[in-house]
């Protein structure tokens, strides 16, 4: 949807003037779109239990939002739904309790949506920037009921972060390149007994030759991020540091071939049962792109914790797109949870096919419970094809995490298939067959050393009813193995949404 210029700017730009000053500096047009979905589920299984089914029915109302404008100085997109359900007067108590705290705890305002905004208050030279996120994550990744709010455990975590920061990014002599970004940022999280409310101070810095200027490219860059933790009833407050410098080089082969290299030095501080937290590191690479379609980026290095291995592939074709990667990293859990570090989404990425009337669900990987720095492994596969009446998608996912403070251990895999294909101008069907796994060690409290697997499988009906209105009756079947026997459930969910879109 196209709005023109000054009506866009009584709506919209007035609430948003803070940031991007004033219509004529943000003259462009606005895309945008809207949303309602009204949906009702049955399930025999509200409680996930092994042996006492309790059946139950949740209505959802979800409303959603898009928008996105850019001018001349001023960016920004929004994108952003939230999920209103009445899962909260269910009067079922579910005998192995909630696993978030308590039954009042269970969720009945699910947001999810990201936001960022960036005006360019000196032309060339200092850009202000503004971001949010809502989202839900497990409370604990061991137990049954994350996947969604649609259920009696209540073990959804619901995480907000708003932030705010600013970029320098100066050319000198069409030479060398300067850009240095700050951003400060809080983060809250609905179960803060367990998980600690949180603010950021981060700085990156890089200083280097262009890219053109010559076939030999030496550069400097630095990370700096303090994380301040609040005291919970777990754990009392505290403060992470994780920073380092480094020196980088690049010679150009060719123009579809390069060698990276850079050294380094962290400057670390969190808990830890290793003596090693920082130190000297390196990284030596290349990168490929014989093509606009295709990009790849291998490399590895070694950092206080071992070898850091590093591989990225991406292709796109006018039907298809392909991305594998694998990385090993140390990261705050808490940027994890809510996609709050410096990570670019990739626009090679294949669309996964969403079935309709799909609840709100969480992050692609679990993360472990704690706010203590993690080492992760993680290798991610997409693949997605779309042509005239087929959309498919493949995907499988492996997250290997281990936690500094005490080396409590977490294995996170999954893999998913999706088809759409239209049966008619009206119609369509949806299938997916979706697994997932999950096993631990340490933690304490039982909250670790549960291993379980799941396999789900659901089957969508989508008709239009009218240009911008149309139902879906999907029918979902899970089944959970665990060798906790309070983990293992089955569940068989029927559901009706009805979807409208407005201009």
């Amino acid at each position: 949807m196209k709005l023109k210029s000054g009506l866009r700017c009584r709506l919209l730009l007035p609430a948003l003037a803070p940031l991007i000053g004033s219509c004529p500096t943000f003259a462009a047009e606005w895309d945008t779109g809207a949303g309602i979905t009204a949906s009702t589920y049955f399930t025999d299984n509200f409680c996930l239990s092994p042996t006492d089914k309790e059946a139950e029915n949740v209505s959802t109302v979800t409303p959603s939002v898009r928008m996105t404008g850019s001018g001349a100085r001023a960016r920004m997109s929004l994108n952003a739904r939230a999920e209103f359900n009445n899962v909260g007067q269910s009067d079922i108590d579910c005998t192995r309790g909630s696993v978030g705290g308590q039954r009042g705890n269970r969720r009945s305002i699910v947001p999810s949506g990201n936001f960022n905004g960036s005006f360019d208050a000196i032309e060339n030279w200092l850009t202000l920037e503004a971001d949010a996120y809502a989202g839900l994550s497990p409370v604990n990744p061991f137990s049954p009921g994350s996947d969604d709010a649609l259920n009696g455990l209540d073990n959804t975590n619901v995480v907000s972060r708003w932030g705010v920061g600013a970029l320098v990014n100066r050319e000198f002599e069409q030479k060398v390149g300067l850009r240095l970004r700050y951003n400060y940022n809080e983060q809250y999280n609905s179960v803060d007994r367990i998980y600690g409310n949180s603010s950021e101070n981060r700085v990156t810095f890089n200083l280097g030759m262009l890219p053109g200027t010559s076939r030999f490219r030496l550069g400097a860059s630095g990370r700096y991020s303090e994380v301040e933790f609040e005291d919970t009833a777990l754990n009392p407050s505290f403060t992470n540091t994780l920073a380092s410098a480094q020196v980088d080089g690049t010679f150009v082969i060719n123009n579809a071939l390069s060698l990276k290299g850079s050294v380094g030095e962290e400057f670390n501080e969190f808990l830890s049962v290793n003596e090693e937290i920082d130190g000297e590191y390196w990284d030596v690479g290349l990168r490929w792109t014989p093509n606009s379609r295709t990009v790849v980026d291998v490399g590895t290095g070694e950092r206080f914790f071992g070898d850091t291995p590093r591989a990225s592939i991406s292709y796109r074709h006018k039907r298809s797109s392909f991305r594998a990667s694998y990385q090993k990293s140390l990261r705050f859990p808490r940027n994890l949870r809510s996609n709050a570090d410096d990570v670019i989404s990739d626009p090679t990425a294949p669309d996964i096919v969403d079935v309709p009337g799909d609840p709100i669900t969480g992050i692609d990987d679990p993360v472990l419970i704690g706010d203590s720095p993690i080492l992760t492994e993680s290798t991610s596969f997409t693949y997605g094809f779309r042509a005239q009446r087929t959309n498919f998608s493949l995907s499988a996912r492996e997250s290997l995490q281990t936690r500094a403070r005490d080396l409590s251990k977490g294995e996170f895999r999954s893999a998913s298939a999706s088809l759409r294909r239209s049966i008619s101008q009206k119609m369509s069907v949806n299938l997916r067959l979706s697994w997932r796994e999950s096993q631990g060690e340490g933690g304490g409290a039982g909250l670790y050393g549960q291993a379980a697997e799941a396999y789900i499988g659901s089957v969508a009906l989508s008709r239009r009813l009218a240009r911008r209105t149309s139902v879906s009756v999907t029918y979902q079947y899970t089944d959970q193995k665990s060798d906790f026997a309070l983990n293992e459930y089955e569940e068989n969910r029927l559901s009706i949404s009805l979807r409208h879109t407005f201009k």
